[in-house]
C-alpha cells in the first residue's frame, strides 16, 4: 500500500511539473535559509558552554556609584578575588585576568601581540582551556611564566620544541611553561598568550600598585561555585561585603553583582567588556525571520492546493467511486506532501554544504552541519515532519472530503471559501514581506546616518600609528614627529593615549573644588594628549585656552574639559570652570579651558564628559593628518622612516575613518544579513504569487477569449487580471506598515543618534510591493491576453 501511494505521489508531481517545481524550489530555498540561520543561532547560543563548569562560573561585576555618576563595569579591582574567597569559603576558586598588549621578541623576530592576559595560576581549574604541553597546576605559578596557544607557538617556533624557550615581552625575559589548544571560537575570552599574574605583581611591573587598590577596576574576576549552589545566597551578601572592605573616606560605593558565564556573551551590556559580545535582540530577530521564511514556503504549498482544488476534485471522486476511503485519500495527499518535502530537504542540504564556506566568511564564523549529530539530525527530522504535515494538511483534510457524485457532476462549489483562503494567505505573505522591506530600509538608512553624521571633529585623511606605549618610542617622540612631518604628504602630527573611536579612555577619579566651596567627586574619562591635538582634529575651544607649550604649568597640572563635563559639574557658564582646582591621580591640576563637544565614542552613546591633559609617559598613538593626493608614496616613506626610527617596533597603522566605522561593524553586518534573508522571503512569496497567477490565467482562458472577441485590448485585460492580485498586496501593505514602524522604532531606541522613520520609506515600500507584484503577475497576464481567442474558446 505504501508503494502504491508513493507511485501515485510521483505521478502527480510529474504531471504538475510547474506547480511541483514552484513548491519544491520555494521549500528548498526556505529550508536552506532556515538551516543556515539555525546553525548561526546555535553557534551564538553555544558561547562558553564548552567549559565543563559553565553553569557554576560567574563573573564579578561592579556598579561604581560616585555622587554624580554610576559606572556599570564588567571589571573589578584586584583585591576583590582574594577577599571574596576569604569572606565566602563556599567559593571554590577565584581567578583574575587583566588584558594587555606587548611587543614580543624571539631570536631576531618581533611580534606585536594584542591578545595577552595576565592570569592567576588557577585559571585551568576554572575554565576548560586544555594544555597540550606543560602542567596546568603550575604553568602560571611562577613570575616570568608564559603559556602560548598552539597557533602562537607555531608562529614563533615552527616545528621546534617550545617548552623552556625564552621570550622577551616588553623588554622582560619570560619562560614558556605551557602550550594550550587554541581558544575555542565560541569563547567570549579570546587570547594568544597567558602570562602569570605573579609577573604583574612584581615591583616595577607597572601593575604592582593595582593589587592593593580597591578603586581601580582593571581586572576581570571569575568565581567557581559548588555544584547545585543557590547563587542568590551569595548575591544577597555582596552589599555587606562592600561595606566591610570600603576604603576609608571613600566617596564611591561599590555594588557588586554576579553574571553567569553563559549569559556574558549575549546578555551583558556592561562597560569595559572583554573579548567577544553578541546581541540577543538581533538573534531573536533572525529567529523570527527564519521562521517566517519557512512559513511563507508552506503557505505557497497551501495556496496552490486551494487554487487547484477544483482540478483535483474529480480525481478524488473517481478514486472514491472505485472504493478508496477518505483515510486512504488523506494518506495519498500526505504522501505527495512528504515526497516534495523530502526532495526539498535533500536539495536544501546540498545547498547548505555549497553555501556554507561563503556564509562562514561573511559571518566570520566556523559553522558546520553534521548529519550524524543528534541535535542536527533531530532538527532535520522535525523540519521534515512539520513542513510535510503543515503543507499537506489542506489537501489531506479538505480535498479528501469531497462528495464523489457532486464532484463528478461538477457541482463542487468552494470558490468563495477557497478564494478567501488564498487571498488571506497572500495578504499574510506580502504582509511579512512588507515588514521585512521596511525594516531593511530603516536599518540601511540608520547605518548611512551614523557614517555621515557630523562627529564634531575631522576624521578624514588621518592615519593612526599604534606603538602601544613603547617606552623607546615615547622617549624620542619629538624626533619621530619631526622626521615624519618632513615627509611631503604629512600635514601635521599629534600624539595621544586615545583617539576618537578608540577603546574607552576609562574612568579617572577626580574631585572638583568649585569656587563656591563645594567639592564634587566623580569619574571622567581622560585623553592624555600633546599640545596640538585639538588643532589637528579641528576641535574649537569655547572658553579659556587650549593646552600650550608656552605655559610650563600645562605639562604638569593644566587640563581642559568638554561642554558635557561642564554641564555635568553644574557650572552655569564656561567661564565659571576656568581656574577650578582638580584633585586626581597622578597629580592635581587646574582647568584652563573648555572645548566643544565631539563624539569620541560610538554614536550609539550620547556624548559623555571628557578631560584632556598632557602626559607623554602615557602616549601610545600617533595621529598623522595626510594629503591623500599620493597616499601610497606617503605610506611607503612613513614605513621607511619608521624602520630607521623604531627598528624593533613593527609599524601598525589604520585610518581613523575605518576605526570609527568599525564600531558599527556588528550593526552593518546585521543589516546585510537582514537584507539577504528579507530578499529571500520576498522571492519565495513571489514564487507562490507566480504559481497562483499561472493557475488563474489557465482557469480564465475562456473569459479572456470572450473579452477579446468583444473588443477588449491587451492593456485592459492585463489590468483586469492584475487587479485581483494587487488588492491583497495593498491590503498587506496597509496592515503591515504600522507593525513595521512599531518594531523598528523600538530597535532605533538603542542608538543615541538616530533617524526618524520617514514617510518616504513606506512610499518606496509600497512602490516596491506593487512593482514586484506586477513583474511577477504581468508575464502570465500578458501571455494570456495575447493568446488567440479562437484557440482559447476551442480549447474550452
Amino acid at each position: 500500500m505504501i508503494i502504491h501511494h508513493f507511485k501515485f505521489a510521483v505521478r502527480n508531481i510529474a504531471r504538475s511539473k510547474t506547480y511541483s517545481a514552484i513548491n519544491i524550489a520555494g521549500l528548498a530555498i526556505s529550508l536552506t535559509a532556515f538551516i543556515l540561520m539555525a546553525l548561526y543561532i546555535e553557534n551564538e547560543l553555544s558561547f562558553d558552554r564548552f567549559n565543563a563548569n559553565a553553569d557554576r562560573i560567574y563573573r564579578v561585576a561592579d556598579d561604581k556609584q560616585a555622587p554624580d555618576i554610576t559606572l556599570h563595569s564588567a571589571a573589578s579591582s584586584a583585591p576583590v578575588a582574594p577577599a571574596l574567597q576569604q569572606d565566602f569559603p563556599e567559593i571554590k576558586e577565584a581567578v583574575r585576568l587583566i588584558n594587555t598588549e606587548s611587543l614580543v621578541k624571539y631570536a631576531s623576530s618581533y611580534f606585536e601581540e594584542r591578545g595577552i592576559f595576565f592570569a592567576d595560576a588557577n585559571l585551568f581549574k576554572v575554565f576548560s582551556f586544555k594544555l597540550k604541553k606543560g602542567n596546568p597546576d603550575n604553568a602560571l605559578k611562577e613570575p616570568g611564566s608564559i603559556v602560548l596557544t598552539s597557533a602562537t607557538a607555531e608562529k614563533y617556533f615552527g616545528n621546534n620544541e617550545p617548552l623552556g624557550k625564552l621570550l622577551t615581552v616588553d623588554g622582560k625575559s619570560m619562560k614558556v611553561t605551557g602550550i594550550m589548544e587554541n581558544v575555542p571560537a565560541n569563547s567570549h575570552l579570546q587570547f594568544d598568550l597567558l602570562i602569570s599574574m605573579a609577573t604583574a605583581q612584581q615591583n616595577g611591573s607597572g601593575y604592582d600598585w593595582l593589587f592593593t587598590n580597591w578603586y581601580s577596576n582593571n581586572f576581570y574576576t571569575y568565581i567557581l561555585l559548588p555544584a547545585k549552589y543557590d547563587v542568590n545566597k551569595l548575591t544577597s551578601r555582596l552589599e555587606d561585603f562592600d561595606k566591610r572592605h570600603q576604603e576609608v573616606d571613600s566617596k564611591t560605593i561599590h555594588h557588586y553583582s554576579l553574571e553567569k558565564l553563559t549569559d556574558i556573551y549575549l546578555r551583558s551590556d556592561r562597560d569595559e567588556q572583554v573579548g567577544k559580545t553578541g546581541n540577543l535582540t538581533n538573534l531573536y530577530i533572525f529567529s523570527v525571520i527564519a521562521f517566517f521564511i519557512l512559513l511563507i514556503a508552506c503557505v505557497n504549498f497551501i495556496n496552490l492546493s486551494t487554487a487547484r482544488a477544483g482540478v483535483r476534485a474529480k480525481e478524488v471522486a473517481v478514486k472514491k467511486v472505485t472504493g478508496a476511503s477518505r483515510g486512504q485519500m488523506i494518506v495519498q495527499f500526505f504522501s505527495e506532501s512528504f515526497l516534495m518535502t523530502t526532495l526539498s530537504l535533500l536539495l536544501a542540504i546540498a545547498l547548505v554544504y555549497a553555501i556554507l564556506p561563503a556564509f562562514n566568511a561573511f559571518s566570520d564564523k566556523k559553522l558546520a552541519i553534521d548529519l550524524l549529530s543528534p541535535t542536527h539530525l533531530t532538527t532535520l527530522v522535525a523540519l521534515f515532519l512539520g513542513i510535510g504535515f503543515i503543507s499537506g494538511s489542506y489537501p489531506a483534510f479538505i480535498l479528501s472530503g469531497f462528495k464523489p457524485i457532486a464532484a463528478l457532476k461538477g457541482k463542487v462549489s468552494m470558490d468563495s471559501w477557497s478564494t478567501g483562503i488564498r487571498k488571506g494567505l497572500v495578504v499574510f505573505q506580502f504582509g511579512v514581506s512588507v515588514i521585512l522591506i521596511v525594516c531593511s530600509l530603516v536599518v540601511y538608512t540608520q547605518m548611512q546616518y551614523l557614517q555621515r553624521h557630523d562627529l564634531g571633529f575631522n576624521p578624514s585623511q588621518t592615519m593612526v600609528i599604534n606603538f602601544e606605549g613603547d617606552r623607546k618610542v615615547q622617549q624620542q617622540i619629538k624626533i619621530i614627529k619631526q622626521r615624519l612631518s618632513q615627509i611631503p604628504g604629512i600635514q601635521s602630527i599629534t600624539a595621544s593615549s586615545n583617539v576618537p573611536g578608540d577603546a574607552s579612555a576609562g574612568g579617572w577619579s577626580m574631585d572638583f573644588a568649585k569656587k563656591s566651596g563645594d567639592t564634587i567627586h566623580t569619574e571622567f574619562p581622560v585623553y592624555l594628549t600633546d599640545y596640538t591635538f585639538l588643532d589637528q582634529y579641528h576641535i574649537p575651544v569655547v572658553a579659556g585656552r587650549a593646552l600650550s607649550e608656552q605655559y610650563a604649568a600645562d605639562s604638569v597640572e593644566s587640563m581642559i574639559i568638554n561642554e558635557t563635563a561642564l554641564n555635568k559639574l553644574g557650572f552655569n557658564s564656561p567661564g565659571e570652570a576656568i581656574g577650578v582646582n582638580v584633585d586626581m591621580y597622578p597629580s592635581s591640576g587646574k582647568i584652563t579651558g573648555v572645548f566643544k563637544d565631539f563624539n569620541f565614542e560610538s554614536l550609539q552613546k550620547k556624548i559623555t564628559p571628557l578631560v584632556m591633559r598632557v602626559m607623554p609617559s602615557k602616549f601610545r598613538l600617533l595621529s598623522l593628518q595626510m594629503n591623500t593626493a599620493n597616499i601610497k608614496q606617503t605610506i611607503a616613506e612613513i614605513e621607511k622612516q619608521w624602520k630607521l626610527l623604531a627598528p624593533e617596533r613593527p609599524l601598525e597603522y589604520s585610518f581613523l575613518n575605518d576605526n570609527f566605522n568599525k564600531q558599527y561593524q556588528a550593526e552593518i553586518k546585521f543589516g546585510q544579513v537582514f537584507t539577504i534573508f528579507a530578499s529571500l522571503a520576498v522571492f519565495i512569496a513571489c514564487l507562490g504569487l507566480f504559481g497562483l497567477a499561472l493557475f488563474s490565467m489557465q482557469q480564465r482562458t475562456k473569459e479572456i477569449g470572450i473579452r477579446k472577441v468583444l473588443g477588449a485590448g491587451v492593456p485592459g485585460i492585463v489590468a483586469l487580471l492584475s487587479r485581483d492580485f494587487l488588492k491583497p498586496v495593498m491590503t498587506a501593505f496597509l496592515i503591515a506598515s504600522p507593525i513595521a514602524w512599531y518594531f523598528m522604532n523600538k530597535w532605533l531606541q538603542d542608538f543615541a543618534y538616530r533617524i526618524n522613520i520617514s514617510s518616504w520609506i513606506f512610499v518606496i515600500t509600497a512602490l516596491l510591493a506593487v512593482t514586484i507584484t506586477m513583474i511577477t503577475v504581468s508575464f502570465q497576464a500578458i501571455k494570456a491576453a495575447m493568446a488567440n481567442p479562437v484557440r482559447s474558446l476551442r480549447a474550452e
